[in-house]
């Protein structure tokens, strides 16, 4: 298990544990993880990427992959935390304009 995931008031918060590279190796399991949670009618996901260090392009296509499971399901996944490396790739892939992410994890809390 590489994720940890927990609920607070209904809303359900992803955090990898002991990871700090989001790459191909693990794409599968974090999809394996999440999608059943996403693809459940109304679910609010936050998927907290606070110790991810770098992320290569098979990260970003599953954070992708999961989000148009969440927008089928009619769910929202959210993103927070994002180290600056991470934050930098998002907005030069102007990821930012397609999802919803906020500086903490309170932030998005509140936001939701």
């Amino acid at each position: 298990m590489i994720l940890k995931v927990t609920e607070q008031n209904e809303i359900f918060i992803a955090k990898f544990v002991d990871v700090s590279r989001f790459t191909l190796p693990i794409c599968d399991e974090v999809k394996a993880e999440l999608r059943p949670l996403l693809s459940e009618q109304g679910r609010k996901l936050i998927f907290d990427l606070h110790d991810i260090d770098f992320i290569d392009s098979s990260g970003i296509g599953c954070i992708i992959t999961l989000f148009k499971t969440a927008k089928r399901a009619g769910s929202t996944l959210t993103l927070c935390n994002l180290t600056p490396d991470v934050l930098d790739i998002f907005n030069l892939l102007h990821l930012q304009v397609i999802f919803n992410i906020t500086s903490t994890q309170e932030g998005c809390l509140q936001k939701i």
